[in-house]
């Protein structure tokens, strides 16, 4: 029994060690069969990619060449070796008379002297017909007196009750009936100007103290200027600049 049992033994251990034999060498050969798979692919592609590029080289070249020649055929075969000139063409100077700057005669620019114009910030107190003009400081004959004298203003007609307005924005500094000139409204208009309208009724419109505009009615015409009253119905109108007796009508006309 004891034999057998040995036997066995030996019989077992000697199968072990072939199974494994054989298993490693399958591993082995399956391997070397991995190895050479993979070998044949990676040589095929290289041949595959060595011939492409041999293709396209020569491709490139061909074209090359094929530019080359075209442009070579392009070129004429027969060029004449002479070279020719153009003559220059002359041309005569143009005479001094031609090339002068034509002469123009200059121009006359004809000017008129322009009329003074009219200070529209002025109004004539009323609308009528001048009666007796500004003396400028020189004796005039009264009509009504008879006696030689200044005419410090202008005489304007205007029949009695006919509006009179201010010749300008202003200051009433007076209202005064006085023997001579009847009932006259002395205006202050600002810059050194004032003004005198004279032989008013004696319904004036404004007192003294009064703020009035360029045309505000200030009164109406009267009979109250005693030293003309031989002229036909009237104001009698001054104005004083500085102190001094002006034309009142070059002045509202922008001349003085």
């Amino acid at each position: 029994m004891k034999e057998n049992k040995s036997e066995r033994k030996k019989v077992s251990g000697k199968s072990f060690y072939t199974a494994l034999c054989i298993c490693v060498a399958m591993v082995g050969f399956a391997c070397y069969f991995a190895y050479t798979q993979t070998a044949d692919r990676l040589s095929s592609q290289l041949d595959k990619n060595a011939e492409n590029n041999h293709l396209s080289a020569e491709t490139t070249a061909d074209g090359y060449y094929n530019d080359v020649a075209g442009i070579q055929t392009s070129i004429p075969k027969d060029i004449d070796d002479e070279i020719f000139f153009t003559e220059p063409v002359m041309t005569e100077p143009l005479a001094a008379e031609e090339t002068a700057a034509p002469e123009t005669e200059p121009e006359i620019i004809q000017t008129t002297k322009r009329p003074a114009m009219k200070n529209t910030s002025y109004i004539i107190p009323v609308d009528g017909t001048v009666l007796c003009e500004f003396s400028n400081g020189e004796l005039v004959k009264s009509a009504t007196t008879g006696a030689w004298q200044t005419h410090n203003g202008v005489d304007i007609s205007a029949d009695t009750g006919t509006e009179i307005k201010s010749m300008f924005s202003g200051t009433v500094t007076s209202v005064a009936d006085e023997p001579l000139w009847g009932i006259c409204i002395t205006i202050d208009h600002g810059n050194g100007i004032s003004a005198r309208y004279c032989g008013l009724s004696r319904d004036t419109s404004v007192e003294a103290g009064s703020e009035v505009r360029s045309g505000t009615v200030i009164g109406t015409a009267g009979d109250t200027c005693e030293i003309e009253c031989e002229s036909e119905p009237h104001i009698h109108f001054e104005v004083i600049r500085n102190g001094s007796y002006i034309n009142p009508l070059e002045f509202i006309n922008g001349i003085s």
